[in-house]
């Protein structure tokens, strides 16, 4: 099973980034919903989908590969520190520790392993594609997976 802890949801690059459906509005309530982005590994694999709630929640998306996954995130405390727990219908599970920037945007940063020892890169957040684009002003956004990066749209 593979574990993923942010309030966000995860987005997927290339052929993916025809999935424009992952974004998200801010709302003022539980209904809060953030894009979700991940590396998976370090063959190219990444993540896509969304994440909701505020301080608890689930996200749902699916990876590079067509699998579908789920889970659970929470934030821990005021120190900005979460954990998420991810499960894949292809049996991959996972966990992920990450750190809120921002709380109220859902803007959070994270690491984890898969339960078959791969690394987890994660990113979530309202404006997480401009925080992946650097500020730049560039059109594409590009995931910084270890395989090399995936342009995200």
């Amino acid at each position: 099973m593979f574990r993923l802890i942010l309030p966000v949801a995860i987005c997927i690059a290339q052929s993916a980034n025809a999935q424009s459906g992952t974004q998200c509005a801010l709302t003022e309530d539980n209904e809060n919903c953030n894009r979700v982005v991940a590396c998976v590994g370090t063959d190219g694999l990444w993540f896509n989908g969304r994440a909701f709630g505020r301080g608890t929640g689930t996200f749902a998306g699916s990876m590079s590969n067509g699998v579908s996954c789920d889970g659970t995130w929470v934030s821990r405390n005021a120190f900005g520190l979460g954990e998420a727990d991810v499960s894949c219908d292809d049996g991959m599970t996972g966990k992920v520790l990450y750190t809120y920037q921002d709380p109220y945007t859902g803007t959070a940063v994270g690491r984890g392993l898969t339960s078959d020892g791969r690394p987890i890169q994660i990113w979530s957040g309202n404006n997480v594609l401009r925080y992946l684009r650097e500020d730049t002003g560039k059109p594409v956004a590009m995931l910084p997976c270890a395989a090399g990066a995936i342009p995200m749209s």
